[in-house]
């Protein structure tokens, strides 16, 4: 008997699976699945972002979701793929209110990830391509306002005269592009930024700074970036990118207001926030908020005995006065960097630069990996030879966003032990170098880090060769203990001179929204951020997503959508999708609400 092609394979697993799907056998459906099986759903039958791990869970959320969902019309996209033992297939199907995509992944006949993902509400098309409005008018009358008219009373009346239904605090990358989507699904929205501008954020931090990840790689929904675009463009340059974005995509946003206060309203179920805007009061009635204003607030700043007394320069690397660095004379001066994640080593960098004599004080071990390492494995998906091969970045977006949390993880261990031997020398040197090396509490690299301590890492973009040849200086395993007037203290009882400080010690940590939220909801919502791996700074249980970001909260109406740019692109689609539905009325039962944690 010959052997079924790929196609052969998948095509047979998706008609049974179908099949199953159909009769509402949700024994036969469970039974399609490896015993250590996953299933990751973005809202397309749990209405959450959950993955469900092992036959077991696999088999309670069919129980539960699928009559509700309705899933039928299951049809392969494409070829499938062999990898090793692996079959990796797209697919697409329908539910009762939506179109959906899948990517499912078989082994020995059986399926070992299956990704789901809602892509379109029925009956509401996002208003782009063949969707996209025709701008001139399909007949002339009297008293007709062009589209500059209109738009400008639609602006004068959206918080005044008319309530928002949705409410996003924040214009950084994360809140436009969910602004955007939500143009596009006609959801009434308005961006509230504290800022003059919301790319400031961008703008005022060190001068040096640009994207460490390629521009392929961080496009904005809608917007590519133009062929002549930086592959890393500077913070300057996104920054005007965000400006621009803004404008063409006509979102509308507040700049200089401040959301100062937040509560919901139990019986109209809606929110009344007081906005300060211009000196004056305003209360906004949006059904939804969303918080997009980052996971860090205040700068960091070490207490440290005679910081008073110390008569040179000191000052925190995110105050806007470092994005200067260049523009003074730093020829010779004695500069002190205390920190060594990415801001220290960029700041680092860009004071030898300047002509200072730098010296970074690294308290404890750093992530470090090459650049050119990560790019390798993001360009498979997202580069320009994958694009020439047909990986639209919408494709890519699904592929990447099909690896469950877990698996993902134990990749990037995988990946990291191989980094980690083909740049043995570069290591070698860095450690020579008196520099101390971690590669995270599981040995899985600066992915995991990031999901789960978004801290104590570092790109390589140039800064650590000038460490390993010594043009920049390294104190390892010490802190400062105190300062002189013209010294750093180090607690190993030795002395540095100094003319210069920069404390690249971070953000403080907190709940976005801490600030204006009642204390009583932000206890209710629980954690923000990590997979509860159980590892510093992210506590258990395990819950394999990431901690009330993109999905329901325990707080009806209350959202967080905050992370890097190319997964704002993708998940910015996912919360769209889920405030559009809220505004049609659909019935929106969420599977497994996550419960709030609270440990540090």
């Amino acid at each position: 008997m010959l052997a079924r092609t790929p196609d052969q394979e998948f095509s047979a697993w998706l008609i049974a699976f179908d099949a199953a799907m159909a009769r509402r056998d949700i024994d036969a459906a469970a039974n399609l699945f490896l015993a250590d099986g996953f299933w990751r759903d973005l809202v397309a039958f749990t209405w959450n972002v959950h993955t469900a791990e092992g036959q077991k869970s696999i088999r309670l959320l069919l129980s539960d979701c699928v009559t509700r969902a309705m899933p039928t019309s299951w049809r392969a996209v494409g070829p499938a793929r062999l990898t090793g033992d692996t079959i990796e297939g797209i697919a697409e199907f329908d539910t009762a209110v939506a179109r959906c995509s899948a990517v499912i992944r078989l082994k020995d006949g059986k399926c070992w990830t299956l990704l789901t993902a809602m892509t379109e509400l029925k009956g509401c098309v996002e208003s782009v391509g063949q969707q996209r409005p025709n701008g001139t008018p399909f007949s002339y009358r009297i008293g007709r306002k062009t589209w500059r008219r209109r738009r400008d009373q639609e602006k004068q009346e959206l918080g005044t005269t008319r309530q928002p239904y949705c409410v996003i605090v924040g214009a950084g990358h994360a809140g436009l592009a969910l602004a955007a989507r939500l143009g596009r699904l006609d959801v009434p929205t308005l961006v509230i930024e504290r800022r003059e501008c919301g790319s400031d954020t961008w703008r005022n931090r060190h001068e040096s700074l640009s994207l460490h990840s390629p521009c392929w790689f961080d496009a904005m929904p809608y917007f590519p970036y133009p062929e002549s675009w930086p592959l890393y463009p500077s913070k300057d340059q996104f920054a005007d990118w965000l400006e621009a974005y803004q404008k063409v995509m006509d979102i509308d946003v507040w700049n200089g207001a401040e959301c100062r206060r937040a509560e919901f309203d139990e019986v109209r179920q809606e929110w009344r926030l007081d906005i300060a805007r211009g000196g004056y009061p305003i209360e906004l009635r949006p059904k939804q908020l969303v918080l997009a204003n980052g996971l860090f607030s205040a700068p960091k700043m070490p207490d440290i005995p005679g910081m008073r007394r110390f008569k040179g320069e000191q000052r925190h690397a995110g105050d806007p006065r470092t994005g200067g660095l260049q523009a003074a004379d730093y020829t010779g001066r004695r500069c002190i960097v205390v920190g060594s994640g990415t801001t220290a080593h960029d700041v680092c960098a860009e004071l030898w630069e300047a002509g200072a004599d730098v010296t970074m004080i690294q308290r404890s071990p750093t992530i470090v990996m090459r650049q050119e390492r990560i790019i390798d494995v993001i360009a498979e998906l997202y580069g320009d030879d994958a694009q020439a091969r047909g990986i639209t970045t919408e494709m890519a977006d699904l592929l990447f966003a099909s690896l469950p949390q877990r698996v993902l993880l134990e990749m990037q261990r995988q990946l990291t032990a191989q980094v980690r031997q083909q740049d043995a020398a570069f290591y070698a040197k860095l450690e020579a170098a008196g520099f101390l090396l971690t590669f995270g509490e599981h040995e899985g690299g600066i992915l995991p880090q990031i999901l789960r301590n978004p801290s104590n890492y570092y790109i390589d973009v140039g800064a650590s060769e000038l460490i390993a040849e010594g043009y920049v200086k390294v104190r390892s395993g010490v802190g400062v203990e105190a300062l002189g007037e013209r010294s750093v203290l180090l607690n190993d009882g030795s002395e540095l001179p100094a003319d210069v400080i920069v404390y690249a010690t971070g953000y403080e940590v907190g709940a976005p929204g801490g600030q204006m939220l009642p204390y009583e909801m932000v206890r209710k919502v629980g954690r923000i951020w990590g997979l509860g791996s159980g590892i510093k700074n992210d506590p258990g249980p395990w819950e394999g997503e990431l901690r009330n970001m993109y999905k329901p909260t325990q707080q009806p109406g209350l959202w967080f959508c905050t992370h890097g740019i190319s997964q704002s692109r993708l998940y910015s689609r996912v919360l769209a999708l889920q405030i559009k539905a809220r505004q049609l009325g659909l019935d929106t039962p969420v599977y497994k609400l996550a419960e709030a944690h609270h440990g540090g």
